[in-house]
């Protein structure tokens, strides 16, 4: 039997409807896997952030959070020294004398300036002789490649010989230094573009006395115990950046030496902004004092 034109049109038009209803809903499933395919490329769920916070903790046993500005995540390395037993520095540690009489640097729980330690018990210590001295601390190798938020902080008690008529004045005074070149030779951190944040120089070594750091910025005089130092630590391509605590001394006079402790150094992983250098106000080339008869030492 032969299907009459009217029939066969139909059949027709039902049949493109059909593919066109396909070819939309297959169109409509293809969006939204590629959808779905875009978010999870852009996240990921609770548990493989769990995962990526494991890996990561793995890689920088303790990240903490930046003080500066922002980069990927930063490390820390900080201690305290109370687990050796004095005089005994700690592992990576190097205490040498470059002039001047012993002892050298070393741990200690008592004695002045008082108080012995800022978290008891130990803290470093290093004295202050009357004679001329170069007495050298240079502390763990960092490397530091990325030039964002490395941060060095640490609390020093000084009670070191300074005039007692021009407050700018210091004979004896402690100086940071640091490295850029694997621990081979030393600069000023002011020198190699570092800058304080707290607690920085307060006094400039008399030019005129001997001092191995004569004319030079310092902590010098009395700080009345533990202060906190805080600098912003410039970094180079070197595996081995080193920081160096220095005390010199003149040829007369004396003061009850130098403490350090609680140091904390952080340093970025990844690419940021780096953060930027104080500028140090300039003092006044000091001139030769009279000096006063200092107070016996101490035994």
């Amino acid at each position: 039997m032969n299907r009459s034109p009217r029939s066969t049109s139909y059949s027709l038009r039902v049949l493109i409807r059909a593919i066109l209803f396909i070819a939309c809903a297959t169109a409509v499933v293809a969006a939204i896997v590629h959808a779905r395919d875009v978010e999870q490329a852009g996240s990921t769920s609770p548990e493989q952030d769990i995962r990526q916070s494991d890996r990561v903790s793995a890689d920088a046993p303790t990240p903490t959070p930046l003080q500066c500005f922002p980069c990927w995540f930063a490390h820390t390395r900080d201690d305290n020294f109370d687990y050796v037993t004095p005089p005994a520095l700690p592992p990576g540690w190097l205490a040498t004398n470059a002039q001047g009489p012993p002892p050298l640097w070393v741990t200690s729980d008592s004695g002045l300036p008082t108080p012995p330690a800022d978290t008891l018990p130990n803290a470093f210590f290093i004295d202050d002789p009357p004679a001329v001295s170069d007495k050298r601390l240079d502390g763990w190798s960092i490397s530091l490649y990325e030039d964002c938020c490395d941060q060095l902080t640490f609390r020093q008690n000084f009670n070191l010989e300074a005039s007692d008529s021009d407050p700018n004045v210091g004979f004896d005074g402690g100086v940071l230094e640091m490295s850029t070149d694997g621990g081979n030779t030393f600069q000023d951190i002011l020198a190699v573009g570092g800058g304080f944040i707290t607690g920085g120089y307060n006094h400039i070594i008399a030019a005129d006395r001997g001092s191995p750091i004569a004319g030079r910025q310092a902590w010098s005089g009395n700080s009345g115990g533990f202060v906190t130092t805080v600098v912003n630590v410039p970094a180079f391509q070197t595996p081995n950046t080193k920081i160096r605590w220095r005390m010199a001394s003149d040829s007369t006079g004396s003061g009850e030496g130098w403490r350090v402790d609680t140091v904390n150094i952080t340093w970025c992983h990844g690419q940021g902004t780096p953060c930027p250098s104080p500028t140090t106000t300039a003092r006044p080339t000091p001139t030769a004092r009279p000096r006063t008869t200092p107070a016996p030492r101490p035994g």
